[in-house]
């Protein structure tokens, strides 16, 4: 199984080794877009994992003790409208439960946030139906350029 703790400063390097071989795969296949987050840099990675007005997790192995992935979510408007950022798990780890569980641990862990926002690539289908499963729904969508959409995602909480 796997555990989510708060990230610290120290795990910014690996939490972005990590990003950076999820998402080399979208940058490869779609090109260059300004949102991938494969182009972003340690400085960034650092500021997101101290934001204050975000949480970022990161995901561990518990027989490892090793960092998987990790989990960014931040305010948008107020202290109950959440945006997941960045959502990334090592390849052997996805598609054996654990992104379903720790999203789910994200959101009982965050009771008062009542709207929850995501984006991700409407062409990969897995991921859309991901979200989907948790109860997001498809809100809007917007062409980067040919190839390439994005949806954005959202979910209510009562």
């Amino acid at each position: 199984m796997v555990k989510m703790l708060l990230a610290t400063i120290e795990d910014a390097e690996k939490l972005l080794e990590i990003q950076k071989n999820a998402f080399k795969k979208y940058s490869d296949k779609y090109g260059d877009f300004d949102s991938n987050p494969y182009h972003m840099d340690l400085h960034r990675m650092e500021f997101n994992v101290k934001y204050r007005f975000g949480q970022y997790y990161k995901i561990i192995d518990e027989e490892s003790n090793n960092i998987i992935g990790g989990i960014f979510a931040f305010e948008l408007d107020d202290k109950n409208t959440f945006k997941i950022a960045q959502f990334y798990l090592d390849d052997e780890y996805q598609h054996l439960g654990y992104g379903s569980y720790v999203l789910n641990k994200l959101l009982d862990i965050n009771p008062e946030v009542k709207t929850w926002y995501v984006d991700t690539i409407m062409q990969e289908e897995y991921n859309v139906e991901f979200y989907k499963h948790i109860g997001f729904v498809v809100i809007d969508e917007e062409e980067e350029h040919e190839g390439l959409t994005f949806v954005t995602m959202m979910l209510k909480n009562n």
